[in-house]
């Protein structure tokens, strides 16, 4: 039963195959970004049983975020790997790529700022203070209308003084909730260091 259910997940990859990718593909470099930031993390697996939240840690996974920054919106690639002996491979390949765009209109005072979401896990709509401090993104999902999910919500809150991103991503059929994983991830920004670092000893 439970293979049944979580093989519906596969949408959640949004990995590419043989030559496709998930990647638009471009015939020249982009402009330099105003920022690029780049998140490392993990995130922790939760399923809806009974009315109540049970933890699924075979469906744990590792991630990075390379998210480029630039004036009017903004382009990540996430990785994804799960590593627990025990995950089924029902949720897709152990190690998934995905891709989010985010086209942003001007600042609204009353409203905040509001972006155009397109991602391979399907398109929708987000929402974000004007120091992009605390987002929320809506994506309808690309899945058949049999799968016990069809949206993607997704809740970050970054705490760039601490170098810290939380986030939920949550699977929901309209506003009932199915799946959702917790993420902590850690913030690397370009630096130099002043030698090696790391040596053997």
């Amino acid at each position: 039963m439970r293979r049944s259910l979580l093989v519906s997940m596969l949408t959640l990859a949004g990995c590419a195959t043989g030559a496709t990718s998930v990647i638009p593909v471009l015939s020249e470099a982009t402009q330099p970004p105003a920022a690029t930031l780049v998140w490392v993390g993990r995130g922790e697996a939760e399923v809806m049983r009974n009315g109540a939240w049970v933890r699924s840690p075979d469906f744990d996974y590792e991630f990075t975020v390379e998210q480029r920054r630039f004036e009017t919106h903004w382009e990540s690639v996430k990785l994804l790997r799960r590593r627990h002996p025990g995950y089924d491979g029902s949720a897709g390949p152990r190690e998934q790529t995905m891709y989010f765009r985010l086209d942003y209109t001007p600042d609204d005072p009353q409203r905040g700022v509001r972006s155009k979401v397109t991602s391979s896990l399907g398109n929708g709509t987000g929402a974000a203070d004007r120091e992009f401090r605390s987002a929320r993104l809506s994506m309808r999902a690309e899945v058949s209308a049999w799968a016990p999910f069809d949206t993607y919500r997704i809740e970050q809150t970054y705490r760039y003084e601490q170098g810290a991103l939380e986030e939920e991503v949550s699977l929901l059929k309209g506003e009932v909730p199915w799946v959702r994983n917790r993420e902590r991830a850690t913030l690397f920004a370009p630096h130099q260091f002043e030698g090696a670092p790391t040596a053997m000893k």
